[in-house]
């Protein structure tokens, strides 16, 4: 991604989250995705993380959705914080985090534990430890505004 194309995304961003509380989300400045600040904070099933991000209206946004594997492990890194999680964006995690990557086998999904970047997959009804942690990209961003554009 070119540097003008990052500018102009974080310029858009700026733009359209005027008035939203910056400090319900953050946008990675590698991969211009737009996640929450923090996980829903409770154990969920792979299904209810599903409807959680789903049904999320965040920052004047409401396309939220489980992130892929891929994308949660781009936020592994940075030293071990207080709350023993590895990660390197200023998130708040209580658990492991659901994907929308498919298992390993049927009914499973992959999970990420931020504790040491290890992915499991995790059978999808299982809700112990594993959180939703929502995500938007950049991608849904110029869909909606080609949306706009040819509707007028």
């Amino acid at each position: 991604m070119s540097r003008s194309v990052g500018a102009v995304w974080a310029l858009c961003c700026a733009i359209l989250c005027q008035g939203a509380d910056k400090s319900a989300y953050w946008v990675d400045p590698d991969t211009h995705l737009m996640w929450t600040a923090a996980d829903n904070g409770s154990g969920v099933s792979l299904i209810q993380a599903e409807r959680y991000c789903r049904g999320l209206r965040l920052a004047g946004f409401k396309d939220w959705v489980l992130p892929s594997i891929d994308d949660l492990q781009g936020l592994v890194g940075g030293a071990d914080s207080q709350s023993a999680y590895r990660i390197k964006a200023p998130i708040k995690l209580s658990g492991w985090q659901w994907s929308s990557t498919p298992g390993k086998q049927d009914g499973e999904g992959w999970a990420l534990d931020f504790g040491d970047g290890a992915r499991a997959s995790v059978a999808a009804g299982d809700s112990g430890l594993n959180r939703a942690l929502c995500v938007r990209s950049r991608d849904r961003e110029k869909r909606h505004k080609q949306v706009v554009v040819n509707s007028k």
